[in-house]
C-alpha cells in the first residue's frame, strides 16, 4: 500500500523554562509560639482548612496562604485583614499585612482557582498555576505576564512572566483543560490530550490533515509553556493509526497503562504495511510497555487481518470468552474451516481452547450464537452452559423454522445442554407468551417463568393461570412458577396492572412492600387493602396485611420524601412532625388526617394524633379548612386555646410538636378576650393573623381602636405587651384613620407636594391646615407651608385602592 505522507518537520524542542518568580517569605511572629487551640466557633472556622470549623486544621508550622485569608473573610463576612490579625494572635504564620491591605477585586478573582468553585490557591496548586494564569488573563482582559507579576506581588508562586505568551484567546484555552480541570504543567502532555483537543474530524479523513490538526494543538501548548511528551514531537501520520483505538487517527487513543491488544497491533501492521515488531518498538517510544508477548509474525496478510475482526467491527481479544462465536462468524464469512482458523489464531498468539469444532459452518449459524437478551438481561451463549429455552424459541420464530431444528443445529455446533422444544413453528400466540416489548427491545423468559409473567400472559390471552402454565410447559419451559392451592379461573388486565415489571417479573415468594402496594393502588384508583388481597388471590405469598380498605388521593404524597408523589418512600419509623405538616400543606388537609392515614398504612409518625389537633392547625380554630400555614401568629394560639378550653402555653407546645415553628409566648400579664380581635388582620377575631413579632401599621392600630372603643395609645400599649413593635405618636386620634386612608396610592412615607395635601383635604372634608396639623401629629413629613384654614366643599371619600383605579 502507499504509505501516508511524512509528517511536518517537528518543532524545535522548547527552551528551558526561566526560573519562576520567587514568593516572598511570610511574616513570622517576633516570638515563635505554639498556636492556641481553637476555643470559639469563629476561631475554629478560621483555623480549619475548609473554613468549616471541622478538621483538617491549618498546620501551625506552615505559612497560611493569602487565599485562605480571602476565603475565610468571604465565609465569615469580614475583611482579610481582620482574619490575618486573628490568626496572628493565635500564633499562626500569616502573610505580611501589606498584602491584605493592597487586595483589589481583581486580586480576589486571581486568588480563586479558575476551574474549581470555592477553591482558593494554595501550595497544592503549584503545578496548575500556568493554566490558572492564562484563564485569569483572558477573564480580566490582561496579559498573562501582568497576572504572573501580580501573583508574585501577592506573595504567591507564579510562572516566570517571560515564559508566558503575550496574549491568549478564549478558544485557545480549551487545550489547558481536561474534563473541565486544569492540566498540570510539570509533566509532559500525552498524545491522548492532543487528540481530545483536535477537531474530531470525520470517518475516512485524510491522515495528513488529521496530523496537522494534532500538531497545531501541540504547538499551542508549547507556546503556552507546557511540556510535551518527547515522542509526540516526532509524531507521524502512521503513529496516529497505531496509537488510536479505531486506527483512524481520531480519539480515543490507546491507554499506556493498559495492555496493547494483539489484534490491534496485527491490524495496524496490515493497514500500514509494516512488520508487527517495528510497530511494537514504535509503541514503546510512546510509553506503551505492556505489549503482546512474542514471537510476532514477520508480516500480516489480508487473510490474517480478516480473521481478527467480526462483522460488527469487534476484534478478537487475546483471551476472548466469545472465541467460538467469533470463529463461526469468520469461518462463515471467509469459507475457511473452523479448525484451520483455530490453528492459525493459536499460532498468532491468541488463546483459543482445544475443544470440539464442527467440520463446517453455515451462513445462518452466526445469528444463532451471538448473545441475546433473556429475562431482561444480556447473556453469553457458552457451549458448556445450558442454552435458555427462550433463546431457542426466539431464534426459531425469527427464522420461521421449527424450534426443534434450531435445537438440533446448536447440538451439531457443540452445545451440550440444549432444551427439549416442540418440533413446530411458533404461532403468534406462542410469541406473545415469550416476548415482552420493553424500553430496550424485547425481553424473553429464560428457563423459569415467574408468576408475574404468568399473570401477564394469562391476562393477554384472557385465560386462567393454570392454562397459561400448561402452554409454557408445551413450549419447553420445565420450571413454571405456579403456586399450589386455588387460583383465579380467569385473569384480566386489571390483574396484570397490579404487577410492575420494569426490571424482572416477581416470583410467587417475592416480598411486596407497602410502598409498592400504595403505588399500584394509586394507579388503579382502589384501596391498598384491595391490591394486597388480590395479589394474595393470584398466588403471591408475601403481601402486607392490615392496610386501609378506603381510597385516599394523598397516599403517595404522604409516604414519599418531601411529600412528592413518586419520590423515595419514607422509612417506616420516625416520620418527622415536619413531614406530616408539609404533607398536610401540600394536600390541603389537616395534620390529624395525615397522621391517622400514615398509621393506617404502617408508618410511625414521631407525634401521634390527639383530639383537638385539627382545631390547633385550622386557621379559624374550628377544625376545618383553611389550614394554618407555617409560623401562625399569637392570635391563632389564643383562639385555639379559647376553643379547646386549654391554656395558651399548652396550645403553643402542642403546635410545636405538630411541626410548627416554636415561638415563645410574650409576658403580657395574662391574656384578655379582646386580644384575639387586636391580633387579627381583619380585627374580627379570625385569621389571617398578625405574624409573630410583626410591626402592625398605624392604620391597624386606629382601626383596632375604633372596633374596641379603646384609645389608640391603649391599643398600641397592648400590642407591645403581646410582642409586637408598635409606634403610636402622642396626640393621635381615632379619626386620623380617615387621613391615612385618604393618602395617595403612591404614598411612601412622605407627602411630597402641596397638591397631595390639598387632595387629602378634599377627600376628608378638612381644611388644608387641619390636614397638615394631623400629618405632623402622625409623624408624616409634608411641605412646611402656611396652609389655608378654610374647608373645601365636601367630596366623596376616596380610598387608596380607588385612587389607584382612578390613576389608572
Amino acid at each position: 500500500m502507499t504509505r501516508p505522507a511524512p509528517a511536518p518537520a517537528p518543532a524545535p524542542a522548547p527552551a528551558p523554562r526561566p526560573r519562576a518568580v520567587p514568593a516572598p517569605f511570610p511574616e513570622r511572629p517576633t516570638c515563635r509560639t505554639t498556636p492556641s487551640p481553637p476555643a470559639t466557633d469563629h476561631d475554629r472556622r478560621l483555623t480549619s482548612v475548609g473554613v468549616d470549623a471541622e478538621a483538617p486544621w491549618l498546620d501551625p508550622a506552615a505559612p497560611v496562604s493569602l487565599g485562605h485569608l480571602v476565603r475565610a473573610a468571604e465565609v465569615c463576612r469580614t475583611e482579610p485583614a481582620e482574619v490575618r490579625s486573628r490568626l496572628a494572635e493565635l500564633g499562626y504564620q500569616v502573610p505580611p499585612a501589606v498584602l491584605t491591605a493592597m487586595l483589589t477585586r481583581d486580586d480576589v478573582r486571581l486568588l480563586r482557582r479558575s476551574d474549581t468553585p470555592g477553591h482558593w490557591l494554595g501550595p497544592e496548586d503549584a503545578a496548575y498555576l500556568r493554566g490558572h494564569v492564562l484563564w485569569v488573563a483572558e477573564t480580566l482582559k490582561k496579559s498573562p505576564a501582568e497576572i504572573a507579576v501580580r501573583l508574585a506581588e501577592l506573595g504567591q508562586p507564579a510562572p516566570a512572566p517571560e515564559s508566558l505568551p503575550e496574549t491568549v484567546e478564549y478558544g485557545d484555552l480549551d487545550v489547558t483543560r481536561s474534563k473541565d480541570r486544569l492540566i498540570p504543567d510539570d509533566v509532559p502532555v500525552p498524545l491522548s490530550h492532543l487528540l481530545a483537543n483536535a477537531p474530531f474530524g470525520s470517518k475516512g479523513e485524510d491522515l495528513g490533515q488529521r496530523l496537522s490538526e494534532v500538531v497545531a494543538v501541540r504547538e499551542r501548548l508549547l507556546a503556552f509553556g507546557y511540556l510535551v511528551d518527547p515522542a509526540v514531537m516526532e509524531l507521524t501520520a502512521e503513529d496516529l493509526v497505531l496509537l488510536t483505538e479505531d486506527q483512524d487517527g481520531r480519539r480515543p487513543a490507546l491507554d499506556p497503562a493498559r495492555p496493547v491488544p494483539l489484534a490491534h497491533l496485527l491490524r495496524a501492521a496490515h493497514v500500514l504495511d509494516r512488520s508487527p515488531q517495528d510497530l511494537a518498538d514504535r509503541l514503546r517510544l510512546f510509553g506503551h510497555h505492556r505489549l503482546p508477548a512474542g514471537p510476532l509474525p514477520a508480516a500480516v496478510t489480508r487473510e490474517t487481518a480478516e480473521a481478527l475482526v467480526r462483522g460488527d467491527g469487534e476484534r478478537l481479544a487475546d483471551e476472548d470468552p466469545e472465541w467460538f462465536p467469533h470463529l463461526v462468524e469468520v469461518a462463515a464469512r471467509t469459507g475457511r474451516a473452523p479448525a484451520e482458523l483455530a490453528d492459525h489464531l493459536r499460532a498468532l498468539g491468541f488463546a483459543v481452547p482445544h475443544e470440539y469444532l464442527p467440520a463446517e459452518v453455515r451462513e445462518g449459524d452466526t445469528g444463532l450464537l451471538w448473545r441475546g437478551r433473556v429475562a431482561g438481561k444480556p447473556f453469553d451463549l457458552a457451549r458448556t452452559r445450558p442454552v435458555p429455552v427462550g433463546h431457542v424459541l426466539s431464534k426459531a420464530h425469527d427464522r420461521g423454522v421449527s424450534a426443534a431444528s434450531v435445537a438440533a443445529r446448536l447440538r451439531e455446533l457443540g452445545y451440550t445442554h440444549v432444551p427439549a422444544v416442540p418440533d413446530r413453528c411458533l404461532t403468534e400466540e406462542d410469541v406473545r407468551l415469550i416476548r415482552d416489548d420493553v424500553e430496550y427491545g424485547l425481553r424473553v423468559p429464560a428457563d423459569t417463568v415467574r408468576l408475574g409473567r404468568l399473570v401477564r400472559a394469562a391476562a393477554d390471552e384472557g385465560i386462567g393461570l393454570r392454562e397459561a402454565a400448561e402452554r409454557y410447559r408445551a413450549l419447553g419451559y420445565t420450571d413454571v412458577d405456579l403456586p399450589p392451592g386455588p387460583l383465579p379461573e380467569r385473569v384480566d388486565e386489571r390483574d396484570a396492572r397490579l404487577i410492575e415489571s420494569d426490571e424482572a417479573w416477581p416470583s410467587s415468594d417475592h416480598a411486596f412492600c407497602v410502598p409498592y402496594v400504595v403505588r399500584r393502588a394509586d394507579a388503579l384508583g382502589i384501596a391498598p387493602a384491595a391490591v394486597a388481597r388480590r395479589l394474595g388471590e393470584l398466588g403471591f405469598r408475601e403481601v402486607p396485611g392490615g392496610l386501609p380498605e378506603t381510597v385516599h388521593r394523598g397516599d403517595l404524597a404522604m409516604i414519599s420524601e418531601d411529600a412528592r408523589p413518586g419520590g423515595e418512600p419514607l422509612p417506616p419509623t420516625g416520620v418527622a412532625a415536619g413531614h406530616v405538616r408539609h404533607a398536610a400543606d401540600v394536600l390541603g388537609i389537616g395534620v390529624h388526617e395525615v397522621a391517622d392515614r400514615l398509621l393506617a398504612l404502617g408508618w410511625e409518625p414521631d407525634v401521634r394524633p390527639e383530639p383537638g389537633d385539627e382545631v390547633i392547625v385550622s386557621r379559624d380554630a374550628d377544625g376545618r379548612a383553611p389550614w394554618q400555614g407555617w409560623g401562625a401568629g399569637l392570635g391563632h394560639v389564643l383562639l385555639a386555646a379559647r376553643a379547646l378550653g386549654r391554656s395558651p402555653e399548652e396550645i403553643n407546645e402542642r403546635s410545636t410538636e405538630l411541626g410548627r415553628e416554636r415561638q415563645p409566648l410574650p409576658d403580657a400579664g395574662g391574656f384578655e378576650d379582646e386580644d384575639v380581635v387586636l391580633l387579627g388582620e381583619n380585627l374580627d377575631g379570625r385569621g389571617p393573623w398578625l405574624p409573630w413579632g410583626a410591626s402592625p401599621s398605624l392604620e391597624h392600630v386606629l382601626r383596632a381602636a375604633r372596633v374596641t372603643g379603646r384609645a389608640p395609645e391603649e391599643v398600641g400599649d397592648r400590642l407591645r405587651r403581646l410582642g409586637h413593635r408598635v409606634r403610636v405618636p402622642a396626640g393621635i386620634e381615632v379619626d386620623d384613620i380617615e387621613v391615612l386612608r385618604a393618602l395617595p396610592s403612591r404614598y411612601d412615607g412622605h407627602v411630597r407636594d402641596t397638591g397631595e395635601v390639598l387632595g387629602v383635604a378634599s377627600r376628608t372634608g378638612r381644611s388644608p391646615a387641619e390636614v397638615a396639623a394631623r400629618l405632623s401629629v402622625l409623624g408624616i413629613a409634608h411641605p412646611d407651608l402656611d396652609f389655608p384654614a378654610r374647608r373645601p366643599a365636601p367630596s366623596p371619600p376616596r380610598t387608596r385602592r380607588a385612587s389607584t383605579a382612578g390613576d389608572a
